[in-house]
């Protein structure tokens, strides 16, 4: 729950969806939102109750340290906790991170990330008349009222998946390959009247379009998805969708560190998390293989120009990383070389690398000196998912995401400190290391 709006759920809009009474057989109920608001707090100052450890960089040496970087996992996941963009935990958050890249010898700022989005509350989903699926509505949707079939997609929403039947019906579309902006606009473009987005895991998810949408858009648990598969193959399936949105202002933060007043490179990832849990993977792992990095490489970050970030709101949709982006003149664009992307380092067995192509590449490289096994998955300009390397290569600066699957508990309460392996930071952090001296040496 977002801590100014008193209801379930971040960043999307009020949905109510009913199923009328040709569909017969009852749908399971989908997981529940996040719990009860929280604070938001007016003062800057960080907390007595978050200590500030002192600076690292003697007591763990020169080398990066899956260790220290797990203390940070452990700061901001269990003594901090689910840190909600514009929450009182957000802004304790910030606190200690700027703390800790000041204690490694760098200046570090907070940058406001104010924007508005749209308020939401439980949306749900009615099967004749008797069992009900909670839904997280997604960002941006267009608002409307309608009853119409519902027609299942095949596919994740490219516009040869939508069929002749989704003109002037609810189609129902698998989450995955293409932004939900661009499912949407697909759907639209179809003549579909709404859109159902289902997970591609059995749990729920929350997203945004980015932009206004066309068409009224939520999204259900992947659970809930295959069951509502099986009912749009039942003769007659009709379904009511409901989105009523209002806007609500939230006020965010990205922590810059420089140790110049340029930034050639920019190492960084978000620290925001959803309400549902504590956010260890998701990613106080990533902001903590970022500050880690930032300690390691302090000896060349002043020659090498080298800036280090942690963004506000990446879970509304990337809010931090592109306000940066945006924000950036045209002296700054030109300066910045690449970025490197740290977000989910800590649970998993499998690396992906995606984003711009050349780095991509890079990354294999170095991989492979450092005898680390990784799947390289360039994105080209323009696409590379979402996560904050996105907002970066959208606007034509080379960005590169470390990314590690699968986490069996993302997004949920369960996103704890005990399930980050310590072992699994350390590739992370060596890897971006040893990048950025790569990248440095060669200008």
């Amino acid at each position: 729950m977002h801590p100014l709006l008193g209801r379930t759920l971040v960043g999307g809009a009020a949905w109510v969806l009913a199923f009328a009474a040709a569909c017969t057989q009852p749908a399971p109920a989908g997981e529940s939102g996040p719990g009860a608001p929280t604070a938001v707090a007016t003062a800057e100052t960080t907390p007595a109750s978050i200590a500030t450890p002192a600076p690292r960089a003697a007591a763990v040496g020169p080398d990066f340290s899956g260790q220290a970087a797990y203390e940070h996992v452990k700061q901001l996941a269990d003594v901090i906790g689910s840190r909600v963009a514009g929450s009182d935990e957000e802004r304790k958050a910030a606190d200690y991170i700027a703390t800790q890249f000041r204690s490694y010898g760098y200046t570090a700022e907070q940058t406001p990330v104010d924007f508005e989005v749209a308020d939401e509350a439980v949306a749900e989903l009615e099967v004749s008349g008797a069992k009900r699926i909670p839904t997280n509505s997604l960002g941006f949707s267009a608002s409307g009222s309608l009853s119409a079939p519902l027609v299942a997609v095949r596919g994740t929403g490219q516009p040869a998946d939508f069929p002749a039947s989704a003109n002037g019906a609810v189609v129902l579309v698998q989450r995955g390959t293409l932004s939900f902006g661009d499912k949407v606009k697909n759907a639209a473009n179809a003549g579909a009247k709404g859109i159902i987005v289902y997970n591609n895991e059995a749990g729920e998810f929350r997203g945004t379009l980015g932009t206004a949408g066309a068409i009224p858009t939520v999204g259900v648990s992947g659970d809930a998805g295959q069951e509502l598969l099986t009912l749009a193959q039942q003769p007659g399936a009709q379904v009511r969708l409901k989105v009523e949105t209002q806007s609500v202002q939230v006020k965010s933060r990205n922590v810059l560190a420089k140790a110049s007043d340029t930034c050639s490179y920019i190492v960084g990832g978000h620290f925001d998390s959803v309400q549902a849990g504590p956010g260890a993977n998701d990613n106080a792992s990533g902001t903590a293989a970022t500050m880690e990095a930032a300690r390691v490489l302090w000896p060349l970050a002043k020659q090498a120009n080298l800036c280090f970030m942690a963004f506000g709101a990446e879970e509304l949709g990337l809010w931090g990383s592109r306000i940066h982006v945006r924000g950036l003149s045209a002296a700054e664009r030109q300066a910045l070389k690449a970025m490197v992307n740290l977000d989910m380092v800590g649970v998993g067995d499998r690396w992906r690398i995606s984003g711009s192509e050349a780095l991509v590449n890079q990354v294999g490289e170095v991989a492979d000196s450092l005898g680390y096994k990784v799947s390289l998955a360039p994105s080209g300009r323009g696409a590379g998912g979402g996560s904050d390397h996105a907002s970066f290569i959208q606007a034509g600066i080379p960005a590169v995401f470390f990314y590690r699957l699968e986490d069996p508990n993302y997004h949920l309460a369960t996103d704890q400190a005990k399930f980050i392996d310590p072992t699994n930071l350390e590739p992370a952090g060596r890897m971006t290391v040893e990048l950025i001296k790569r990248l440095a040496a060669a200008g």
